[in-house]
């Protein structure tokens, strides 16, 4: 678990490069990913109390290379090989970095119990409320790094005088937390790419010139088109396009060019098309330009 949710105080997203895909675990870093760069990723995780289903996925994200090669031009993110960062880190002589990692965990479960702490004696008020006994107040226990740790048994007050919430000191290792990241382990400085890999950037113009627009996208493969683009949220929007990108002299069949117009219109939608121009000597960075194509009639 990482000391700051998104890996570092600049704000940089952690990006996992895990098997060839990019994953974000930290949830915090997907809600800024979503609020900031218009990117929402598609849920690839199991929920932990449902891990056998597959209609409603969690964490971690999956982020499309495109989507990643935006982000790191932006210098809005960094990509990171899990397994040589994790490898690297591990093999070090020095215990810095593991000592940092299990006083992150030893942190997050002082957190939580100070969290459960806090519920129980809410509990324990509300319970004396009920009972006739307002006036009494609970006082929780703050956990010290000292004493030995537990779940917190809040107990009925028996008179009006305050009342002090325990912890038991019979089940000292009850908490375990489960990390979500890694940071702490695998550091930004061990094993990340500063620049895009060599087969990004061809993938990405469309998808950076709608991100840049504040559009948002998702696969479009439902649709027959590769992104869908809603022009605010998903969860708030319906799509107004279906964007294909194409090369700047590629030819595109007209049957691709009717169907894609009919289908989009058929769900309320436009057919965006897009291509980039190639770069020459006069523009180093040519516009990319966008062609809507609706289906009106015969």
């Amino acid at each position: 678990m990482s000391d700051t949710p998104l890996g570092n105080s600049n704000n940089h997203v952690r990006i996992s490069k895990i098997a060839g895909r990019y994953l974000v675990f930290d949830p915090e870093a997907a809600a800024l990913l979503r609020r900031r760069d218009n990117i929402s990723g598609t849920l690839v995780g199991t929920t932990p109390q449902q891990p056998t289903q597959n209609v409603f996925l969690g964490l971690p994200i999956e982020l499309r290379p495109e989507e990643a090669d935006a982000l790191i031009r932006r210098k809005a993110a960094y990509v990171v090989d899990s397994a040589t960062a994790h490898m690297a880190t591990l093999s070090r002589e020095d215990a810095d970095s593991r000592t940092a990692y299990k006083e992150s965990l030893r942190r997050g479960k002082q957190a939580a119990q100070q969290a459960t702490s806090n519920r129980s004696a809410k509990r324990a008020v509300e319970v004396a409320s009920r009972l006739g006994r307002s006036g009494a107040a609970v006082t929780p226990i703050a956990s010290s790094t000292s004493a030995p740790h537990g779940v917190d048994d809040a107990r009925v007050p028996s008179s009006e005088s305050d009342v002090t919430v325990r912890p038991t000191t019979n089940n000292v290792n009850v908490w375990g937390i489960t990390p979500i990241s890694s940071g702490s382990l695998a550091p930004p400085s061990v094993a990340s790419d500063p620049a895009p890999d060599a087969g990004m950037a061809f993938d990405g113009p469309l998808c950076r010139f709608l991100q840049t627009a504040k559009f948002y996208m998702t696969p479009g493969l439902r649709f027959g088109a590769r992104y869908s683009v809603y022009p605010g949220d998903p969860l708030r929007f319906h799509a107004h396009f279906m964007a294909n990108q194409y090369d700047w002299n590629e030819e595109i069949p007209i049957l691709d060019v009717v169907s894609g117009g009919r289908l989009a219109t058929a769900v309320k939608k436009a057919f965006l098309m897009g291509g980039h121009q190639a770069p020459s000597e006069t523009m180093l960075q040519p516009p990319l330009r966008t062609i809507s194509v609706e289906w009106a009639a015969m």
